[in-house]
């Protein structure tokens, strides 16, 4: 009897003992990890796809109908870029100036050219000596009108020294007088008409043994003689 309450005593202390205290622990531990790792994973969404969205089945596609489907398919072709050109400045054209339109020519014969006409003649003058004295002379200029309308005259005589004594026209108005001493000019009173003729006559003074002028002329022209 003593020695089977020693076994039973030897046994419970076995029961007791410290060690089999923490592995019952560590069981337990061990237990309540797998529980929890167990739980994370179901947690976790599943990779696999859900089920479909339509519960319509999808239409059957036979080979013939595939075929003509990508015959009928435009098959896309690459274009090439385009090269971008550089952008040059641009230039000012100048605006077109309007034209005008010619104006409208009568039509008719055209006028026939007419021949220059030639200048008028002037007056034209010849002296002469009318008579002559000691000292002085009297001068004759004899004036023609050869145009075709009446023309005034203007006569210039020169003698060195000479004095005007007195001058008239025969057959005109008289002529009007100006100068003294050595350069005398006369201007007509009237204009002298178309084919007409005059004598201006002059009485000069001083003349010494002139009997003539030094210069004599009529309208820019020498006199004749």
């Amino acid at each position: 009897m003593a020695g089977k309450r020693r076994a039973r005593n030897g046994s419970t202390v076995a029961l007791l003992s410290p060690w089999a205290v923490v592995s019952v622990g560590v069981l337990v531990m061990v237990v309540l990890l797998g529980v929890a790792l167990g739980t994370a994973v179901g947690d976790r969404p599943s990779d696999r796809p859900g089920p479909p969205l339509g519960a319509e089945p999808l239409p059957a596609i036979s080979a013939s109908s595939f075929a003509a489907s990508r015959s009928a398919a435009p098959t896309a072709s690459r274009s090439a870029r385009p090269t971008p050109t550089p952008s040059t400045s641009p230039t000012r054209t100048a605006s077109p100036t309007p034209s005008r339109s010619p104006s409208p020519v009568e039509s008719g014969p055209a006028p026939l050219l007419s021949q220059p006409s030639s200048p008028s003649a002037q007056v034209t003058g010849v002296y002469r000596a009318v008579e002559t004295y000691s000292g002085a002379f009297i001068g004759e200029v004899r004036l023609t009108n050869p145009s075709d309308a009446p023309r005034p005259w203007t006569v210039r005589v020169e003698v060195s020294g000479a004095r005007l004594v007195s001058a008239w026209v025969d057959g005109s108005a008289q002529a009007e007088v100006a100068g003294s001493r050595s350069l005398f000019t006369f201007t007509s009173g009237a204009t002298l008409a178309p084919g007409a003729s005059a004598s201006l006559r002059f009485h000069l003074a001083d003349t010494g043994a002139a009997t003539r002028p030094t210069s004599c002329a009529v309208d820019g022209a020498p006199c004749g003689r």
